[in-house]
């Protein structure tokens, strides 16, 4: 999205009320779930007679292009993004076991079959679970709270909630969205809660926004059919190459009734057809520049991400929303609003939220606060460093203590 000219431009696209109200709509629309665009779209095709849905051109769940209507790659449905290797993880809970496997030492990847085990329908730690778990168990749930949906293998709901809010604020949201979920949960909906909290009515719907996100089950058993909406971008392997595809209306059958446009309509009439056209243009519109900047932000985060997203966390880049923005000429809010909330499809096939492209290296900080939930952690970050560094993971000593510390507070 290209600034604005004028005082908003200044100021970051914050003050809307000197922005125009497409201005205004597409921050909206950029900030938008896929969900949340898709229910707009349905309200709007139903209320107006210029706006049609015809048939789509791509697969809303892997951007492959249709033929007679379905997806060959997604066998049909496009409802599915599980391989159909036989030796693929059965269902997210699955994939999840083996990545956690992954990260603790060889002779404890029973531990992490346990952990996983333990957990109930939710993906949370039942009540009746040991408290503090014993030291490998609670090795083996680090690992599985490393590689799981944030809020996984938490004690109890509220601690669940508590560190989805946590992942949400370390990647971008307002801090204001820990202390709701944190101190407040009870009084959420509660017509006082901008007073207990201090907050104006605008940061405190800006943070409710991600509150409404959170998940009472992070990691349910069964969750074998792919997630419930289709991801807000696509990134597939063309020919050896990582191409991003964010659907268009056109790719999703978005388009305005031409005969209705054309038809000659005496004056009160056509202005009522006029009418009707100018608002469904409009949201052709803001559909297409909400693709295309999720397609554009999406892209450099791949460009500098590749070995992440072909060989996982271990290969994960530094890299800020701030650079992405600086990259493409748009202003850091932009990404940050395009960042919140999305969700990307990557090959293998993995669905992740897009912060994840975001952040400091995952690779180094999963490492350290794994090393130091071990049964053999190091006495000193120093010991810390050097058994990475044999690890082919050279992080600093100071960096190291960052990085405990961080773990050590996190919720």
């Amino acid at each position: 999205m290209e600034p604005v000219h004028g005082p908003a431009t200044e100021h970051g696209l914050e003050q809307h009320a000197t922005l125009t109200t497409v201005a205004r709509q597409l921050l909206d629309v950029l900030a938008a779930t896929q969900a949340d665009v898709d229910a707009d779209v349905e309200a709007r095709v139903a209320d107006n007679p210029a706006l049609v849905r015809g048939t789509p051109r791509r697969c809303r769940w892997c951007a492959s292009p249709l033929r007679r209507g379905r997806c060959p790659t997604c066998s049909g449905s496009g409802a599915d993004l599980r391989s159909r290797d036989p030796a693929a993880p059965a269902d997210e809970r699955d994939r999840v076991r083996l990545d956690a496997r992954a990260l603790v030492p060889p002779g404890a990847e029973g531990d992490v079959d346990a952990a996983v085990a333990l957990l109930d329908d939710r993906g949370l730690l039942p009540p009746d679970a040991p408290d503090p778990p014993a030291p490998r168990l609670a090795a083996a749930l680090a690992a599985v709270r490393t590689v799981a949906p944030p809020g996984t293998a938490e004690r109890g709901l509220h601690a669940s909630l508590v560190a989805q809010a946590g992942w949400h604020v370390r990647h971008g949201a307002p801090d204001l969205v820990l202390v709701l979920v944190r101190d407040h949960l009870a009084r959420i909906g509660t017509p006082d809660l901008a007073r207990h909290v201090g907050a104006s009515p605008a940061a405190l719907e800006a943070a409710m926004h991600v509150v409404r996100r959170l998940t009472p089950a992070p990691l349910p058993r069964g969750a074998s059919d792919g997630p419930a909406t289709p991801p807000d971008v696509v990134v597939r392997e063309v020919d050896g190459r990582l191409v991003v595809d964010a659907l268009g209306p056109d790719d999703l059958g978005i388009g305005l009734d031409d005969e209705l446009t054309a038809l000659p309509l005496e004056d009160a009439a056509a202005a009522w057809r006029d009418a009707h056209v100018a608002a469904a243009r409009q949201l052709v519109y803001l559909l297409g520049r909400r693709a295309d900047t999720l397609r554009r932000v999406t892209a450099v985060a791949v460009d500098v991400q590749e070995g992440f997203v072909r060989h996982g966390p271990s290969a994960h880049r530094p890299l800020t929303r701030a650079q992405v923005a600086a990259r493409l000429g748009l202003h850091a809010s932009t990404v940050s609003r395009v960042v919140a909330g999305a969700v990307v499809a990557l090959p293998g096939p993995r669905v992740l939220p897009l912060a994840d492209l975001f952040g400091t290296s995952h690779a180094a900080r999963d490492a350290v606060a794994a090393l130091f939930a071990s049964d053999d952690p190091p006495a000193t970050d120093a010991e810390a460093a050097e058994r990475l560094a044999a690890r082919g993971i050279r992080v600093a000593r100071r960096t190291v203590a960052k990085y405990r510390a961080a773990a050590s507070t996190a919720p």
